[in-house]
C-alpha cells in the first residue's frame, strides 16, 4: 500500500463532536416521542397552569423536535463519514451562534446571559478549531472528499459528450 493510499483515521475531536451530536439527536428524539405519547396530559397540565399554548402550537413543538432530531442525526453521521459539506454547514451554524453570542454580550450584558454567551463563544472556537484548525482534520476531510465517486452527466441515449465514443 502506498503512503498516499493509506486510510486516514478520524481525529478524536471530530469523533467527540459527532458523538455529542448523536447524544443531542437521541435526546431530541426521546423528547418528541415523549411529547407525542403524553400529549393530552401535558396539554392538560399547561392549561391548568394558565399557559396560552394551544394544541396546534404543541403539535408544532413536536414537529420541531422531530426535525431537529433528524437533522442532528444527519449532521453527526456526515461528520463521522468525513463529509466536507456537513463540515461547512457546522461551521456556518457555529459562526451564527458566535455572532449571536457577541450580540448578547453587547446588548444584554447582565447575569446569566453573559455566562451563556461566553460559553457559546468557547464552544464555537473549539468546534471551529476541531474541524478546520488542525492538520489531522484537514487530512481526514480531504481524504474522504476524494473517495466520493464523481458522476458524469449523461443522457438516456449515452454519454453527454458525443465525442467520447
Amino acid at each position: 500500500m502506498t503512503p498516499s493510499a493509506q486510510p486516514v483515521r478520524r481525529p478524536g475531536v471530530v469523533s467527540f463532536i459527532a458523538v455529542i451530536l448523536y447524544v443531542q439527536a437521541f435526546l431530541a428524539a426521546i423528547s418528541a416521542v415523549s411529547l407525542l405519547i403524553w400529549r393530552s396530559e401535558v396539554l392538560d397540565f399547561l392549561e391548568g397552569e394558565g399557559s396560552p399554548m394551544t394544541g396546534g402550537v404543541f403539535n408544532g413543538t413536536i414537529l420541531g423536535e422531530t426535525i431537529t432530531a433528524v437533522l442532528l442525526f444527519v449532521v453527526a453521521g456526515g461528520l463521522m463519514r468525513g463529509s466536507d459539506g456537513i463540515r461547512l454547514f457546522v461551521a456556518i451554524v457555529q459562526f451564527l451562534t458566535m455572532g449571536f453570542a457577541i450580540y448578547v454580550l453587547v446588548a444584554h450584558h447582565v447575569g446569566g446571559y453573559v455566562f451563556r454567551a461566553v460559553f457559546s463563544l468557547f464552544v464555537g472556537v473549539f468546534v471551529l478549531w476541531s474541524l478546520y484548525g488542525n492538520d489531522e482534520s484537514d487530512r481526514f476531510f480531504e481524504a474522504n472528499e476524494q473517495k466520493e465517486p464523481r458522476t458524469t452527466t449523461s443522457t438516456i441515449w449515452g454519454p453527454a459528450d458525443p465525442t467520447s465514443d
